[in-house]
């Protein structure tokens, strides 16, 4: 199983990441993210291991430099069908052009974007037991779960 991890997210943040790779790699998933950093345009490289992925998930906080560009991988990954979740925190302006479906997170109050999470790990378990997409969504999910209540300042 193949995940790509898409952040923006501040140095004192990054922590998470740490925390949220370990739980991946528990879950079996081998881990992929961007070789884009401070550029415009996605490389055929970031190209090719979103398309390649089994889940996608992005982390936007109010605080990163990357906002732009986890954008661009997530409408990616959309286009390319991969099963995917976006945290965006809720200080961040998301442009009324982006229509792709993503959850908002407080880092003051992370409940609501976990009873969310927990709905869409719900919906995905009602799918046959022996859809890998489903079951990689699930897992991704819950690795992310156990971390989103570490950006509570």
């Amino acid at each position: 199983m193949k995940v790509f991890i898409s952040y923006s997210i501040n140095d004192k943040d990054q922590f998470i990441l740490t925390l949220l790779s370990s739980e991946l790699v528990k879950k079996g998933f081998e881990i992929s993210q961007s070789v884009d950093f401070q550029k415009d345009e996605i490389s055929s490289l970031t190209k090719i291991n979103i398309s390649k992925s089994d889940l996608f998930i992005g982390i936007i906080t109010g605080t990163g430099y990357e906002q732009k560009r986890i954008m661009q991988e997530w409408r990616r990954a959309q286009i390319g069908k991969v099963p995917a979740i976006l945290l965006v925190e809720n200080t961040v302006k998301v442009s009324d052009k982006f229509k792709f479906k993503y959850v908002s997170f407080n880092r003051k109050k992370p409940e609501q974007a976990i009873d969310v999470l927990n709905e869409e790990i719900y919906k995905y378990q009602l799918k046959k037991q022996n859809d890998t997409k489903a079951l990689n969504f699930v897992l991704g999910t819950a690795a992310l779960l156990l971390v989103l209540n570490l950006l509570d300042d």
